[in-house]
């Protein structure tokens, strides 16, 4: 004759499930809540950031937007000297050297020749910058904004739309916001 279960047995083992399960929801919502997630595959750099770094080879041109046709995101926008130093930290520690050239969200906008932020076709304001000296130009034809990996800083110079560089995506952190991109 098989053994059963008694009735002190399934409510120990109810009891036991239903608390196992609170724990893991708890957890997961303290998780959540904290907005310490980012969606797969960004990667979560310190506490606000989530960054994706395509780590194929450089695009040609920055007509190639790997961030919007890929992700759906926009590429970095970076908005104060805390976020600056964040990512170059990151991309060091990623293995990039010196020299190596990322494309941003930058562009020298038409009619008033200044630089913005281009979110989804959109001017944004430059908070901050970070220019190489003599940057930036007002050359015709450099109306891309690069960052380049110099000294462990990025330095942001305006460059021609067809310079080879790597992108870097951002996102916002989930539970923070509903939207995928952080500008």
């Amino acid at each position: 004759m098989p053994k059963r279960r008694t009735r002190k047995k399934d409510c120990k083992f109810r009891f036991e499930f239903i608390l196992g399960l609170s724990l893991w929801l708890l957890l997961f919502l303290a998780h959540s809540v904290n907005g310490v997630r980012c969606r797969i595959p960004y990667e979560r750099v310190r506490e606000n950031y989530c960054y994706f770094v395509a780590d194929e080879e450089p695009l040609h041109t920055s007509f190639h937007n790997f961030c919007y046709q890929d992700k759906r995101t926009s590429r970095v926008c970076l908005d104060s000297d805390e976020e600056m130093r964040i990512l170059s930290q990151h991309l060091y520690e990623l293995g990039y050297p010196n020299g190596t050239q990322f494309w941003s969200a930058g562009h020298r906008w038409p009619g008033d020749n200044q630089f913005y932020w281009n979110y989804f076709g959109r001017a944004k304001a430059l908070n901050y910058t970070n220019w190489a000296v003599d940057e930036p130009t007002p050359q015709m034809g450099r109306n891309c904004m690069i960052l380049t990996l110099r000294g462990g800083e990025l330095i942001m110079s305006s460059e021609s739309c067809y310079t080879r560089a790597v992108d870097i995506c951002e996102q916002t952190l989930n539970g923070t916001d509903s939207r995928s991109v952080i500008h």
